[in-house]
């Protein structure tokens, strides 16, 4: 299966292409669209709060630690790259993958 644009495997990692949404009424995966998969937060994009808040949201839709993931580009803004430090990337991004199909899916 293809990868999204969105979503690259490398050796020992998987990146992810965030649009974050902070200060949403829920927390969610809303959809995947050709910039990334979009994730609503109830976090406001102040002091690293809604950063903080996607770390922990996603660590814990995909099953890693916390510690495996980081905000590699874009930690000011709405569009973030986030990478995720595995030493099972294509398990780790079938997981992401079937996320985004399951919000597709609704």
């Amino acid at each position: 299966m293809a990868n999204p644009s969105w979503l690259r495997i490398g050796p020992g990692h998987v990146t992810v292409q965030i649009r974050a949404r902070p200060g949403a009424g829920r927390q969610r995966i809303v959809r995947a669209d050709d910039r990334g998969l979009v994730v609503a937060l109830n976090a406001p994009p102040e002091k690293g709060k809604a950063n903080e808040e996607l770390i922990d949201f996603l660590a814990g839709l995909i099953g890693v630690p916390r510690s495996a993931l980081a905000i590699v580009r874009g930690a000011s803004a709405r569009l973030k790259l986030v990478q995720i430090v595995t030493a099972t990337p294509e398990t780790v991004a079938n997981g992401i993958r079937g996320l985004a199909e399951r919000v597709e899916a609704k």
